[in-house]
Formats: C-alpha cells, sequence, structure tokens
C-alpha cells in the first residue's frame, strides 16, 4: 500500500485556549479554558466522495482505514492500494472498485456524536472464540492506564479516549477523537496499520457501548471490550451472538468520575460484565 501525506506530517494543533468567565466562590471570574479542536475530513474513495466526518486533528490515516474497516468497505490493509492526505483530504485507492457498490457507498456526512450501523443484529460479523483470559486487576489497570495518558480528554473533557493493550495489559496505543465512534476507528486502523495480533488484545473506551461500536469491535476480532459507561441492549445482542465479553461501569479506587454539578471520587472497585464472564477470571480479590 503506497503512502503520501503532503499536509498531516507537520505539526497541527488539537486543542486552543479560550478565555471565558467562570463561577468561582459565588462570583466570576475572568479564566481560561481548554477546548477541543474540530476538523471537517472529507474522504474520496476511488474519486467519488464517500464521507465528510467531523474529527479531531490526529492520526487521519488510523482513522480512515478503521472507518473504511468497520463499515466492511475494505477487509483488510491488502483492499487498499493507497492513501494520499493534505489538508482536510483524504484520497483512498481501493484495488477493487466494487467495494463501494450497493447500499451505504453514498456520500453522507458523520457528525462527532453520530455513527453508522455497518451490521445490523450481528449479520456477517465473524464469531470471536478462544480462551483468552484477562484478569480483573488488568483491565481496571488498562483503565487507569486510559486515564492518565488521555491529556486531552483530561484537559478539554471534549473527546472521548479509546486505548488498546495485550491481553498481558501492556499498552498498544491510546487515542482520543471528538467523537466515540472515531475514537474506536483510530484504534481499529492503528492495530490494522501495525499488525496488531487482535485476538490477543483488549480495548478499554470511555465511549458508551451501542450496537454500532459493538459490530466494529466483533468485525476487529477484539474479544474483550471495557467501557467506563454504560451499554446498550442492542450492543449487548450482538455481543452475546457473536461471542464478544462486553464490561460496562468500570471503576478503580480514586478514579475521577466527571458529571455536570460534581466530581465524585471512587471509593470502592468494580465493573459490570453483560457477556462473556468466562474471560474474566474470579480468583483475584476485589480491592
Amino acid at each position: 500500500m503506497e503512502s503520501k501525506a503532503t499536509g498531516s506530517r507537520r505539526w497541527v494543533p488539537t486543542s486552543k485556549t479560550l478565555a471565558c468567565r467562570r463561577l468561582a466562590e459565588g462570583r466570576f471570574v475572568q479564566s481560561e479554558v481548554s477546548v477541543i479542536i474540530e476538523k471537517e475530513l472529507q474522504v474520496y474513495v476511488n474519486g467519488r466522495l464517500l464521507v465528510t466526518a467531523s474529527v479531531t486533528p490526529s492520526l487521519e490515516k488510523e482513522f480512515v482505514i478503521g472507518y473504511l474497516f468497520g463499515q466492511g468497505f475494505i477487509d483488510g490493509l491488502g483492499d487498499v492500494a493507497s492513501v494520499d492526505i493534505e489538508e482536510n483530504t483524504v484520497r483512498v485507492r481501493l484495488t477493487d472498485a466494487g467495494k463501494l457498490t450497493g447500499a451505504g457507498a453514498a456520500s453522507y456526512r458523520i457528525v462527532s456524536g453520530g455513527g453508522r450501523v455497518a451490521y445490523y443484529e450481528g449479520a456477517g460479523l465473524p464469531q470471536i472464540k478462544g480462551s483468552t483470559r484477562i484478569g480483573q486487576g488488568t483491565i481496571l489497570k488498562a483503565m487507569n492506564t486510559l486515564f492518565e495518558t488521555a491529556r486531552f480528554y483530561r484537559e478539554t473533557e471534549g473527546v472521548h479516549a479509546a486505548g488498546l493493550f495485550t491481553t498481558a495489559g501492556d499498552l498498544i496505543c491510546i487515542v482520543e477523537d471528538i467523537g466515540r465512534h472515531n475514537s474506536l476507528d483510530k484504534a481499529i486502523g492503528y492495530a490494522l496499520l501495525n499488525k496488531v495480533d487482535r485476538a490477543n488484545s483488549f480495548l478499554v473506551s470511555t465511549g458508551r457501548m451501542a450496537s454500532e461500536m459493538v459490530s466494529k469491535i466483533c468485525r476487529a476480532g477484539i474479544p474483550l471490550v471495557a467501557t467506563k459507561t454504560a451499554v446498550t441492549d442492542k450492543g449487548l445482542d450482538i455481543g452475546r451472538k457473536q461471542g464478544l465479553t462486553i464490561i460496562g461501569f468500570v471503576r478503580d479506587v480514586g478514579m475521577r468520575i466527571h458529571t455536570d454539578m460534581e466530581t465524585r471520587v471512587i471509593e470502592r472497585s468494580g465493573m459490570k460484565i453483560y457477556t462473556g464472564a468466562d474471560r474474566v477470571p474470579c480468583e483475584e480479590s476485589p480491592r
């Protein structure tokens, strides 16, 4: 696969500092706030505008590869002849132009909070098999690493983050984006580009695990996903059918959970295992 990135190789800021008035002890005071930058990225495939995406300006190639894979336009890097990136435009050439035929190939837009369902209720998704086992402590440590490493999530609370780890708990990558779908696409794209053994990895995320998120994880063959937040019934249905382990509400001691009104510090660790509980051994003592 050929790759050219004329405009994206130089450093591009992903956040900016703006002035604001902050309420402090009953009074408004002058302050500053860090806000995330939103970039419009047009993706052309074989000369045709496929999608215009709102993304955080980083890891554009990983996003595009992960997105095309998650939506079923490619089955792997072998389907991609070249990727050219310049400013706000990505031009992809596929080895098989027929991959764009059929429904879903018309030009469309995805905004920061949205996604498109690639597979409905598991149709066409691979079955996740194997006896991968990942300890509670490994999952909690990975979630802590995500929060500690995801700088823009911590500074702005305006992005989502996703982290890919080996089953032993070693960090593979951590990515951030204004969209939870985009952060997942970037993580999967990174795995594809770097030939990561996805069957022996697991994912942690700050995003809700709805059907379209779960579908992409299943397609990538990642056996376990853990999120700090909630899951949906459709997401659980797909995960259960395909053999994916889904864990929600992961909380470790000392973790800070931000709400609209306050910051709550977790005093006891916990998680909710919804599907595939056999992958998480219970030998470890709770903290």
